[in-house]
């Protein structure tokens, strides 16, 4: 299979954010991820919106990455570490294949993580 070249990162609300609030944890991320080996990070504007999000609501907290010489499982690991710290949840998405990270234990995030990879990266990669 393919390296993907691109990921799809929202940032999960909390039941007390607002949309500043979610915006504020997406660049927190954004900055994080910057200091990886990627191409570019960015805010999801409403061209690049998928199919059925429903307004501009729905892109707060929402990325593009552009993976670069990073890679996926890098950029993943990077996710799960905010997670894991920020107590947020993130969902991840490459070519419609979604994954939920979570502030469940490292391990087990870690195995999940693993077999979502499995799908999308290339051998040796």
């Amino acid at each position: 299979m393919a390296v993907r070249s691109e990921l799809l990162l929202h940032v999960s609300p909390d039941t007390d954010d607002d949309r500043a609030d979610l915006a504020d944890s997406a660049r927190r991320l954004r900055a994080e991820l910057l200091d990886l080996d990627v191409d570019t990070v960015e805010p999801l504007t409403e061209d690049e919106a998928p199919e059925g999000a429903k307004g501009l609501a729905t892109l707060a907290g929402a990325l593009i990455v552009k993976l670069g010489d990073a890679g996926l499982g890098t950029v993943v690991t990077k996710v799960l570490d905010f997670v894991l710290r920020t107590d947020r949840a993130v969902e991840a998405t490459v070519d419609g294949d979604t994954i939920k990270l979570t502030s469940a234990t490292r391990a087990q995030q870690a195995a999940i993580v693993q077999a979502w990879l499995a799908r999308h990266e290339a051998p040796g990669a």
